[in-house]
C-alpha cells in the first residue's frame, strides 16, 4: 500500500470553540458545553462528563458552535498527560456547544475519510508531534495552526474508507460487548 505525505492543513480544517461566559453556566438546560472531561483519553472516544456540576450553558451562542452528530473534536489543552491528540465524535446533534478548549476537526472528505481521520489523529505519530510542539510545562496547550502543521502519511481514499469503517465496526462491537457485560447478572 502506497502512503502519501501530507501536512494536515491539506486535509482538514481546525476551528477553536467559543469563549463561554461563566455567568451562564447552569446545572440544567438544553445545551451542554463541551469540556476536556468529555474525552475518554484512555479508551478513546466520547464519554459523559460527570466531573462537573455546571455543564449546561444558558447564554447566547452562535449556531456554528453548536455541534452535530459525527463531528470530530480534539482538546487544545492537556490537563491530563496523554489528552492532546485524543479525539471524540459528537453523539447527538444540537446538544453540545464547542468551548474554547476544544477544536472542531473538519476533514476534506474528497481526500480524507472522516473515520480514518478520527483514528489517525490519536495515533502515536500524531501525538508525538503534538507533544513536541505543545507550549507550557504544567498544563500544555496546542493551537489549530499547530495541529494543521503536523505531518501524516496516508493511503488512497478507498483504503482509508475500508480501514476507517473496519475500525468503527470494531469499536461498535467492543461497546456492545461492554454493555452486555454490564447487564449480566453477577454469579452467586
Amino acid at each position: 500500500m502506497k502512503l502519501t505525505r501530507y501536512k494536515l492543513s491539506e486535509l482538514i480544517d481546525v476551528r477553536r470553540g467559543a469563549s463561554l461566559a461563566g455567568e451562564y453556566y447552569a446545572t440544567e438546560g438544553e445545551l451542554m458545553r463541551l469540556t476536556l472531561g468529555h474525552f475518554d483519553y484512555q479508551g478513546g472516544g466520547f464519554k459523559d462528563n460527570t466531573s462537573k456540576n455546571y455543564l449546561y450553558f444558558t447564554g447566547p451562542v452562535k449556531p456554528e458552535f453548536i455541534l452535530s452528530e459525527g463531528d470530530i473534536i480534539t482538546p487544545l489543552t492537556e490537563q491530563t498527560p496523554g489528552l492532546l491528540g485524543s479525539t471524540a465524535m459528537i453523539p447527538e446533534s444540537g446538544k453540545y456547544i464547542q468551548s474554547q478548549d476544544v477544536a472542531l476537526i473538519t476533514p476534506d472528505e474528497s481526500k480524507f475519510d472522516r473515520n480514518f481521520c478520527y483514528y489517525l489523529l490519536p495515533s502515536k505519530i500524531v501525538k508525538q508531534q503534538l507533544a513536541a510542539g505543545a507550549q507550557q510545562t504544567k498544563i500544555r496547550h496546542t493551537t489549530p495552526d499547530r495541529i494543521k502543521d503536523l505531518t501524516v502519511f496516508i493511503p488512497d481514499l478507498a483504503s482509508q474508507k475500508a480501514i476507517g469503517q473496519l475500525l468503527r465496526d470494531i469499536d461498535r462491537k467492543i461497546a456492545l460487548n461492554r454493555e452486555i457485560n454490564r447487564n449480566l447478572p453477577l454469579a452467586a
